[in-house]
């Protein structure tokens, strides 16, 4: 097998809108964003993964941009590429948006030439990784990360609460949130739930590692289930890859190769914080990850086998509104009963009512979400080499559904590539939906989406077995 690896720097400018954490403006430029591709090459067949240090790939289905300006310039087929994204929330936004506190016309100086050159500045880095092709064993390593994210999702009798971002006064937060909903200070004393956060994780660090003939580590994959979110307010706005970009520059410095970072299913994760956010904790985080890089890599497994590509387009259901005056309505309505509800104590209705007034928030105020109708189609991929399997999955996928598949999989080497190929924002189970909850409200998708997902991607991943299984 060849193996090639290249990157491109795609720094936006400075004052150009963020993505993630509500709207933000930048006001510098703290580290630089890269493209990194890894190109995998065996009998005549190619493959490439791509990273960007971003929160999306591109908006939707514009991934395919990429895809096309890496087959016109570097020659591999645009299906036979991945690509992929480092769910940075200190990167600049696709689209000019009301919201922002900048001119429209400002914000399109800013983005719309940026936006123009991505898939360019991604394609060299494409042509430099094949530039790059050389003779290389291939290496699988795992270690268990514990203690560094937690599940956000902090579920009580009453459901999930509201979004929690910090876990040392997490006991106190809930009593807050019981409190606001109605219940007095004194029962929410007694009946709150209270304690660490206690929902599921996904601990696995996956690294997937190529080495020259003399046994240098020169193109370096690493994967991790955990919001890249340590960068957020209120440190100073000033764009950067997060502790993604940490991590993989440190497994850099200490292997003298170019590390991509990907995300895995960590929709509903967060990193613990040891300090307030800000750029030490990011680069502590980063740290942290790139020491258990290091640690897998000590005692990693050979891969061997025939290159594989394979995708498959799924339809799911967009979730459907009231029309917009209706909906504007229905929102008003609401906030009323909620009012009411807080007032007379009805706090289980009062936590029902606030759930749904942030979903009709967030179809009014957010893309347009009001006027979806009818489906999507998500493109499902993945990159096999023997038993080894990149799987690529659209979305802000919850821990749940990660660990499903890697539960019922055929190979325990499944390594899981989230808000890959288009982002149509959560993907969840059904009964998460009931629970409510942030990643409820910033949902596009029909209850049930989550689940048709995950037996599109097992067939999808059945396809690729052929005897190996049988083998082990």
């Amino acid at each position: 097998m060849r193996i090639g690896v290249g990157k491109e720097r795609i720094t936006p400018p400075a004052g150009i809108p963020f993505l993630g954490h509500a709207y933000r403006v930048s006001e510098g430029i703290h580290d630089d964003l890269w493209a990194k591709v890894m190109v995998f090459e065996k009998d005549g067949e190619e493959a490439a993964v791509v990273a960007l240090d971003l929160c999306w790939p591109m908006p939707e289905g514009d991934y395919v941009k990429i895809r096309e300006a890496i087959e016109r310039v570097a020659g591999i087929k645009g299906e036979r590429v991945m690509v992929s994204c480092t769910h940075s929330h200190s990167g600049p936004e696709f689209k000019p948006r009301p919201e922002f506190d900048i001119p429209i016309k400002r914000q399109r100086e800013l983005i719309e030439p940026w936006v123009e050159e991505l898939p360019g500045r991604v394609a060299e880095a494409a042509k430099k990784a094949l530039q790059n092709l050389r003779e290389a064993s291939l290496r699988f390593g795992r270690t268990l990360m514990t203690g560094i994210s937690y599940n956000r999702r902090k579920r009580t009798p009453d459901g999930v609460v509201s979004l929690i971002c910090d876990t040392d006064d997490m006991p106190q937060k809930v009593r807050e949130q019981y409190i606001w909903w109605g219940m007095s200070r004194e029962e929410a004393e007694e009946y709150a739930p209270v304690g660490i956060p206690d929902g599921p994780i996904d601990p696995d660090l996956d690294v997937i590692w190529a080495e020259d003939e003399e046994g240098r580590a020169f193109a370096i994959l690493v994967n991790f289930a955990c919001h890249a979110v340590a960068c957020g307010p209120p440190v100073p706005y000033l764009i950067s890859a997060g502790f993604p970009g940490f991590t993989a520059r440190f497994v850099e410095e200490a292997t003298g190769g170019i590390c991509l970072y990907t995300a895995g299913a960590g929709g509903d994760i967060r990193p613990y914080r040891s300090r307030p956010r800000g750029f030490e904790e990011a680069q502590r985080i980063g740290l942290v990850l790139a020491s258990g890089v290091i640690r897998a890599m000590k005692e990693g497994q050979r891969i061997d086998g025939e290159l594989k590509v394979v995708s498959e387009h799924v339809e799911v259901e967009l979730r459907e509104y009231p029309p917009r005056e209706e909906a504007e309505k229905l929102l008003e309505e609401k906030k009323k009963l909620l009012e009411e509800a807080r007032r007379e104590g009805r706090f289980r209705e009062a936590k029902r009512l606030y759930d749904e007034i942030r979903q009709l928030d967030f179809a009014l105020g957010f893309g347009g979400w009001i006027d979806q109708k009818g489906t999507v189609s998500l493109e499902l991929q993945a990159i096999s080499i023997g038993d080894l399997v990149l799987l690529g999955i659209p979305n802000e996928v919850n821990v749940s559904l990660g660990l499903e598949l890697k539960r019922r999989a055929w190979t325990d080497k499944l390594v899981l590539l989230t808000l890959t190929n288009g982002c149509y924002m959560y993907l969840l189970k059904r009964e998460e939906y009931d629970e409510g909850g942030y990643e409820v409200a910033a949902c596009r998708l029909a209850p049930g989406s989550g689940e048709r997902v995950v037996e599109a991607a097992l067939r999808l991943v059945e396809s690729l077995k052929g005897d190996i299984a049988s083998k082990r």
